[in-house]
């Protein structure tokens, strides 16, 4: 995947020629900067490969370093630092993608591909709608009639279920495949930035932004733009968003032009649209845009019969193999977290048997039985729900919606932690095998929410 825009970074060179590549997706670039090899340093300096212009990057912020075993980002000790799921990180290593906010409000996605794999991510994504029951099978039918069309299309379904496995399977079977397949988390874009990283911004449009930035729509200008959690979309951003799937063109914040782009949208959603339209959340002619294709993604309770084989994809992807007993065992338990869970365990369980190249023979790990393990999703409703109905919620009910969510947040973030500590025996190490985070950006999480990790193993029975 040679291009322009490919080039061979200085220092750390591969021993021998890779066919990894790494791709960086910043603010301002009409395309995404690649390299095969040595550093990638992003920063406001005009010597690094990738130049970022905001006040709150340092002149060399962050240096992405290729190896040949793997990526690693790497903060160079920054003022304002560099954050990966809300906690600021000094050292990252990158597997396939992820989004990182550099100082304040800069965002930026490090993506890894291999040219010379049998099969690129999206052709990998559509291989993981594994399973032959019937709701599989229907949904693959859906997938194959709607993918050739430029139709908007809204996936539905639970967390964990896999939307945007869904979403890239549709970009892979259409005549899109080749070009840009972009994903833009509205739940996790300061409502403030969310026009901006949508639709792009011009120099000087608000404070801060010191440079031009193209915005998701443009970036994905060719190919399939992925919105996800588009039910967490505020109401006021609803219009100009419609104003771009009907036009088909953007108007970046601080512009006075429309630009055109040619976009395929598709978008995803655990909520009920409908539901939101009732509550005066969402509009009812952006439902009738967004669901000109709809898609519903069936729960894993609703296709219990693929368990065994979607456990043993999950186990083959680590590079070992399920015994009969273990895929028996897996598919007699409930999987109210879905596919996501389900892969969550299996990962676990291989790692804890030995990793890659073992056979499972057991889901006992001879501390904590797998069966005995709570639900992900317990902890987070019984947090914010106990906090909604005590004192807390009347606290809540005196702030802005914005303000009351980002609490409800915090309330969550630290029980979860807690109870996620205990479960996992007060092992860090396992505590990130379950809840799917780097052990190292679990502890800046406990660091941020003041959970002394030592006072609470001294308190273990």
């Amino acid at each position: 995947m040679s291009d322009d825009h490919t080039k061979t970074a200085p220092a750390l060179r591969a021993r021998a020629p890779s066919t990894r590549y790494i791709e960086v997706i910043s603010p301002g670039r009409p395309s995404p900067f690649r390299a095969r090899e040595g550093v990638v340093r992003l920063g406001r300096d005009p010597g690094n490969e990738v130049v970022i212009e905001d006040p709150f990057v340092s002149r060399v912020h962050v240096e992405v370093r290729i190896f040949p075993h793997g990526v690693e980002v790497v903060d160079l000790d920054t003022k304002n630092g560099t954050h990966y799921q809300g906690a600021r990180i000094r050292e990252l290593a990158v597997k396939d993608e992820v989004t990182l906010t550099l100082g304040k409000q800069v965002t930026v996605r490090v993506r890894v591909g291999d040219d010379g794999a049998s099969s690129s991510r999206d052709s990998r994504d559509a291989a993981e709608l594994v399973g032959a029951s019937a709701p599989m099978q229907r949904l693959r039918g859906a997938l194959a009639k709607l993918a050739p069309s430029a139709l908007t299309v809204l996936i539905e379904g639970e967390t964990g279920t896999g939307k945007e496995v869904v979403a890239r399977s549709l970009h892979t079977l259409s005549g899109r495949a080749h070009k840009p397949f972009v994903v833009f988390d509205c739940a996790a874009v300061a409502p403030t930035l969310i026009a901006s990283e949508l639709f792009g911004h011009v120099k000087g449009a608000y404070t801060g932004a010191v440079g031009a930035s193209d915005g998701a729509f443009r970036a994905a200008h060719g190919g399939t733009l992925f919105l996800d959690e588009i039910g967490e979309l505020p109401l006021e951003l609803q219009p100009a968003l419609l104003r771009a799937l009907e036009a088909r063109q953007v108007k970046p914040v601080g512009g006075d032009q429309y630009v055109k782009v040619d976009v395929r949208v598709v978008a995803a959603t655990n909520r009920t649209l409908e539901d939101e339209v009732e509550a005066g959340r969402f509009r009812k002619d952006l439902v009738f845009r967004l669901a000109v294709g709809r898609v519903k993604v069936p729960s894993l309770r609703a296709r219990a019969d693929d368990v065994p084989a979607l456990a043993a994809h999950f186990a083959a992807s680590f590079g070992a193999t399920l015994a009969p007993p273990v895929l028996a065992a897996l598919a007699a338990r409930p999987w109210p977290g879905n596919v996501r869970e389900l892969r969550n365990v299996v990962e676990r369980t291989v790692m804890l048997a030995g990793g890659g190249g073992s056979v499972v023979t057991s889901l006992d790990d001879g501390d904590d039985d797998l069966d005995d393990a709570p639900p992900a999703s317990v902890a987070p409703a019984e947090a914010l729900l106990g906090a909604m109905r005590s004192s807390e919620g009347l606290r809540l009910l005196e702030m802005s919606f914005q303000d009351a969510k980002q609490a409800a947040v915090e309330t969550f973030e630290r029980e979860y932690l807690l109870r996620l500590f205990e479960a996992s025996g007060h092992n860090l190490s396992e505590a990130g095998r379950r809840s799917g985070v780097d052990r190292r950006y679990l502890r800046e999480l406990f660091k941020k929410h003041d959970i002394d990790l030592a006072a609470m193993r001294a308190k273990k029975p």
